[in-house]
């Protein structure tokens, strides 16, 4: 129930860096044969194709860093589906959950086991190794009123965590052979103290903290105790490991040699749109790039340095070119993380997601995971860019231009 940001990041240092040196401007085009170049000055003639190239530029690109642009990117974050998704009063059934943890949250238990006991319990599916692995055998214990930290150990929020901040490190790590070995060496110093697992849930926990609405996580725990949400809580641990991007790309081929039913997809799109999981992907992305944008902009020379509303704008821009691309790999992550459930078990995700519980959770994750992976990504970049130089950093992020054919 945590988001998983896919390896999209790996254009973010690009984008944000690239200005860095310049007049704060990205410029962006399609040749003749197709080929996209990012670069710090505009087009020449002979470099652009026909005009329809530069249509797509035009909100990408953004040639004039005003506040023109701004406008019509910003209010992308802003308009946050999950708020107009409570609309779904047909999946409000699970807001029977809300009562039962105010007398006993082990009835609701049971009830969720009747329907989902005659479950295939053996699995003989893909990765129930690397499920169990990440996952306590039984469920924790009801011992009074739920603490974060419970709730967070039964969501999976604290294992996902780990996978997320080894991708923003493996992300804000140079390519090989663009620094030498002596600045690599003292970046990953400062990204392994700075990304550590445990400051960085404790800052989630306490973002977290001011937003607990008691009855609901009351609700969101019981549910997260029934087998279901533990057999989901499981895969998705599984599936937030660094280590399952590659499993995710070979899934995808199965996939595309044999597209999954109409009903399949139509579920984990509701479940996409009640969460809003896309929109917290898009959201993550945005705060990082301007963690990123304001350490480098601070580094500068004043008269390149950039001001508040210029930073919202520069992570709107990385929003708004992300979010297509995040919306199609997280289709497929989707797809190859709950491939072992069927299609009962997935409604039942999508009906407590879409409860009064469900839409609590989703929305104070939401605000506690992109706020605080903000704000470290930000004192992270500091600490990059006062120890190598600013120069360096932009020639290593500066992508190589296509040729020109």
């Amino acid at each position: 129930m945590t988001d998983r940001i896919a390896p999209v990041l790996t254009v973010i240092a690009a984008l944000v860096l690239l200005p860095a040196t310049g007049d704060a401007e990205t410029f962006r085009w399609v040749d003749d044969q197709g080929n996209v170049t990012y670069s710090d000055r505009p087009p020449q003639p002979r470099e652009t194709g026909t005009p329809t190239p530069q249509t797509e530029s035009a909100p990408e690109a953004k040639p004039a860093p005003q506040t023109t642009p701004a406008p019509q990117t910003k209010p992308t974050p802003q308009t946050k589906p999950m708020p107009e998704a409570k609309p779904a009063a047909e999946v409000k059934p699970a807001s029977e959950g809300k009562p039962t943890p105010e007398v006993k949250p082990a009835p609701e238990a049971n009830a969720a086991s009747d329907t989902t006991a005659p479950e295939k319990a053996p699995e003989p599916l893909q990765r129930p190794r690397d499920a169990k692995a990440t996952v306590p055998p039984t469920p924790i214990p009801r011992s009074g009123p739920t603490k974060v930290d419970e709730l967070f150990e039964l969501s999976g929020a604290r294992v996902q965590l780990a996978g997320l901040l080894s991708r923003v490190a493996a992300d804000l790590r140079p390519a090989p052979g663009r620094m030498s070995a002596a600045e690599l060496a003292t970046i990953d110093k400062i990204l392994a103290q700075s990304l550590r697992h445990e400051t960085v849930y404790g800052a989630l926990r306490d973002a977290f903290r001011p937003q607990v609405d008691r009855p609901n996580l009351e609700a969101t725990a019981a549910w997260l105790r029934t087998p279901v949400a533990r057999k989901i809580v499981a895969l998705e641990n599984a599936s937030s490991e660094p280590s399952a991007d590659q499993k995710v790309a070979e899934y995808a081929v199965t996939v595309k040699a044999s597209p999954p039913p109409a009903r399949r997809l139509e579920l984990l799109q509701r479940l996409d749109w009640v969460t809003g999981a896309n929109e917290t992907s898009a959201d993550l992305v945005a705060a990082i790039a301007r963690g990123l944008a304001s350490a480098v902009s601070a580094a500068g020379p004043p008269e390149t340095r950039l001001r508040p509303g210029q930073l919202d704008d520069r992570a709107a821009q990385v929003r708004a070119r992300a979010y297509e691309s995040l919306r199609e790999v997280r289709t497929m992550s989707m797809l190859y993380t709950y491939q072992s459930l069927d299609d009962n078990e997935l409604s039942e995700y999508v009906r407590f997601s879409g409860s009064d519980a469900g839409r609590w959770y989703n929305t104070a994750m939401r605000k506690a995971l992109v706020g605080s992976i903000g704000k470290v990504v930000e004192q992270t970049a500091t600490e990059l860019v006062r120890a190598v130089p600013l120069e360096r950093w932009a020639r290593a992020a500066l992508p190589t231009p296509q040729p020109v054919k």
